[in-house]
Parts: C-alpha cells; sequence; structure tokens
C-alpha cells in the first residue's frame, strides 16, 4: 500500500512541475526569440557590398528615417559616394527620392536626382533586407536583394564601420 501512496505522490508532484523545482531541471532556451523591433528606420551597414550597385565599396552606410534618407558609400582611392533625400514608406515598399546626389555615375549610376527608387523594405532584429518590388504574379526568378545590419550590430562583429562626427 505503501508503495502505491508513494507511486501517487510522485506522480502528482511530475505533472505539477515539481521535479524540475525539486531537481532544478531547466528546460533548454528556445533556439529562436522573436525579434525586439521590425522598424526599418535607423542606422544601418551595408553587409553584402560586393553583390549591390556598391561592388568594390569598404563601407556602405545608410540612415533611414520616416521622412528623409541619406547613404554614404566609401571606396579606397576614390571620394567618397553620398546621396540624400526623402523617404516614405507604405504596404511594404520603401520609396527613396535622392535630391542630392554627389556623383551620379558612381553606385552603377543607380540614383538619379528626383528619380524614385522602390524597394520592398522588411526589417527584423538587429537586420534589414531590401528586394526589387514583385512585378505580377507567378515570377519564379530569384532576385538579388541587399543585406543590411545595425551599425552597432555591425560594430560589436568586429566589422569596419567608421564613427561619425
Amino acid at each position: 500500500m505503501r508503495k502505491i501512496a508513494l507511486l501517487i505522490a510522485i506522480a502528482a508532484v511530475a505533472g505539477c512541475g515539481g521535479l524540475k523545482k525539486t531537481f532544478g531541471i531547466k528546460d533548454a532556451p528556445p533556439a529562436h526569440s522573436e525579434p525586439k523591433t521590425t522598424s526599418i528606420y535607423g542606422d544601418w551597414v551595408l553587409a553584402n557590398i560586393d553583390s549591390t550597385a556598391f561592388a568594390g565599396a569598404r563601407t556602405v552606410e545608410l540612415a533611414l528615417h520616416q521622412t528623409d534618407f541619406s547613404i554614404t558609400a566609401t571606396y579606397p582611392g576614390r571620394p567618397t559616394f553620398t546621396a540624400s533625400g526623402s523617404a516614405a514608406a507604405g504596404e511594404g515598399l520603401l520609396t527613396l527620392t535622392p535630391t542630392m546626389v554627389s556623383d551620379p555615375t558612381a553606385a552603377g549610376g543607380a540614383f538619379v536626382i528626383g528619380r524614385p527608387i522602390v524597394v520592398v523594405a522588411s526589417a527584423a532584429g538587429s537586420s534589414l533586407v531590401f528586394a526589387p518590388p514583385p512585378h505580377g504574379a507567378g515570377t519564379a526568378a530569384i532576385v538579388p536583394s541587399s543585406v543590411w545590419h545595425t551599425k552597432a550590430m555591425a560594430r560589436a562583429a568586429g566589422a569596419p564601420v567608421p564613427t561619425n562626427p
């Protein structure tokens, strides 16, 4: 009878999670945690430089705010490229319209004063991705995208991120 009572007591403690408390058993932390932010706004550093219009640059920085943006690309042996202008976001699309471009031939000629650049913009945690907007249903081609990291994350990972004055 004692054995049955003991088994019932152990089952009751185990069912209530008591064994974990009693024996200090802990669950492993989850392999994935939800991002703390999904905002596209902030200071970013381009991660995959050579697969973008900025190929050959040492660093590319983006300051993106709700109404404006500025991009600075530093190249070895060449003048620094800068572009700035207005920014507008809506329905997953981001529109950057340059109003100042230091060299229209730099960055593959992608930045032209007054010509909007429209991208799909998605952020989670410390990463931001720009991709071309979809061109209709049934598009199966893989299109390149640019991946950006927050300046703080890039600096912590040892990336050569200059400190702005």
